[in-house]
């Protein structure tokens, strides 16, 4: 039997709840960029960590890079097809970021699509053949034309990149270690090369700080081990920290942000691998 009450508050027992606060809790967790530990999230604001004229700078240094590489068969099949495999991997979690970005930034609305073509390219450049060949110059191709001014056709894609798919962790890793090692070690060796490379430190800094943060992703192998993240995320931070300090044109601070990095590699490599 149906029971209808003028008023039914005044049967109710008990407080009210408070629907605003709960609207209020439901937000911040779907928005929150921390974790229990207090450590900001992978992947969360990635304005954070990379300005948008770094990520489009990137892709266009990469450019004559994937040129060279593929300006025949004979020059990828003789090794040009590894230095392919790092820049496709690059260019697929640059377009992963770029797609995902939470600001302007150029290119976003065929990010989706070419973070897949790329990352397929990426993947298939582990071995050098005619296939892989044609696929990779057919890339270089689009690639060229999208920073001309034109657009790629592209097959559809989610915005939100599944990471575990998008680049593997050993080209990244390359990519990482010519920013740390071969870039920002030597810009960062006296004050005079800091003050001549100062923006070029800017940008592998936030290269660097952006891979740290990617490698951290759920798909990534030791994502889940609490040392392999605590590493990531001490790397991510030097690096976000490197790039500051060229902001605050403080060199002792860009150094001393340099020697975390280092130290963080050092112990990352004593137990994780690969």
């Amino acid at each position: 039997m149906n029971v209808f009450y003028p008023d039914a508050r005044a049967k109710l027992v008990g407080a009210r709840p408070d629907f605003q606060h709960i609207e209020v809790v439901a937000t911040n967790s779907r928005d929150a960029d921390k974790s229990a530990s207090g450590q900001s999230k992978p992947g969360t604001g990635w304005s954070k960590l990379i300005d948008a004229d770094t990520i489009e700078s990137e892709i266009k240094r990469i450019s004559p890079e994937l040129a060279k590489a593929t300006k025949s068969p004979s020059e990828f099949k003789s090794g040009g097809f590894k230095d392919c495999r790092r820049d496709f991997s690059v260019l697929a979690a640059l377009f992963a970021v770029d797609a995902e970005y939470d600001g302007e930034v150029r290119w976003q609305d065929v990010a989706p699509g070419l973070r897949d073509a790329f990352a397929r390219a990426g993947h298939n450049c582990k071995a050098a053949s005619d296939q892989t060949f044609q696929e990779a110059a057919q890339r270089r191709q689009d690639l060229g034309d999208l920073i001309a001014g034109n657009r790629p056709k592209t097959t559809t894609a989610v915005r939100r990149a599944d990471w575990s798919t998008v680049a593997d962790r050993p080209p990244l890793m390359q990519r990482l270690n010519i920013a740390h090692q071969d870039r920002l070690t030597k810009w960062l060796a006296t004050k005079t090369e800091f003050a001549a490379h100062r923006d070029d430190v800017k940008t592998e800094a936030q290269l660097a700080a952006t891979i740290a943060d990617i490698i951290g992703h759920e798909g990534y192998e030791y994502w889940d081990d609490e040392s392999y993240a605590k590493f990531a995320r001490s790397l991510r931070q030097a690096a976000s920290d490197v790039a500051a300090a060229v902001d605050a044109d403080n060199y002792e601070q860009a150094q001393q942000a340099n020697n975390r990095m280092s130290k963080a590699c050092i112990d990352c490599h004593e137990g994780f691998r690969g």
